[in-house]
């Protein structure tokens, strides 16, 4: 599926946008799927590293590619224009905040902080990528501030809940 959305998204079209929308959606269902079950289960040191840790870092990013094939997808419909009723500067923050929503919701869910740790790393590359919009700087800025409050609050919640045996999910269970 990864290979397909990749073909798909690089024709650069309204059409292409909505099939890679899908694709990768589709993509996202899975991995959410699998990391559900992984954490979960119950495994031992080297599946903890190679399952774990692995669908959730590939879950995280495959959640930020969604996320960027969506607003290329909505930009592609005309989302980009001042008649969709905000700027684009203004639709990319608003889109920051849905995805930190997104990444707390499914990391405190999951009991997983490590997917929603690789959402820092994604602002920090539109923080790098974005150094002539005053805007979207202090948003990242902020969002990047937020995220790590919920990473380090969902990793304690996880270990108090680990040493109380009230854990039955999650990395570090």
């Amino acid at each position: 599926m990864n290979g397909l959305w990749l073909v798909i998204f690089l024709q650069n079209s309204g059409v292409s946008m909505a099939f890679g929308t899908l694709d990768i959606l589709a993509m996202v269902a899975t991995q959410m799927y699998m990391l559900m079950k992984i954490t979960r289960a119950k495994c031992n040191m080297l599946e903890i590293i190679t399952l774990r840790i692995g669908f959730s870092l590939y879950t995280g990013w495959v959640t930020a590619a969604s996320i960027i094939n969506v607003t290329f997808f909505l930009k592609a419909v005309g989302m980009k224009n001042q008649n969709a009723g905000f700027s684009e500067t203004t639709w990319c923050v608003i889109v920051l905040y849905v995805a930190l929503v997104i990444y707390v919701l499914a990391s405190l869910m999951e009991r997983n902080p490590l997917y929603g740790a690789v959402y820092i790393w994604v602002l920090f590359a539109i923080k790098d990528e974005r150094v002539d919009n005053h805007n979207i700087q202090v948003n990242s800025l902020i969002n990047i501030i937020m995220i790590a409050v919920a990473v380090v609050g969902i990793t304690g919640l996880s270990v108090y809940e680990k040493m109380n045996g009230k854990c039955d999910k999650g990395l570090f269970y």
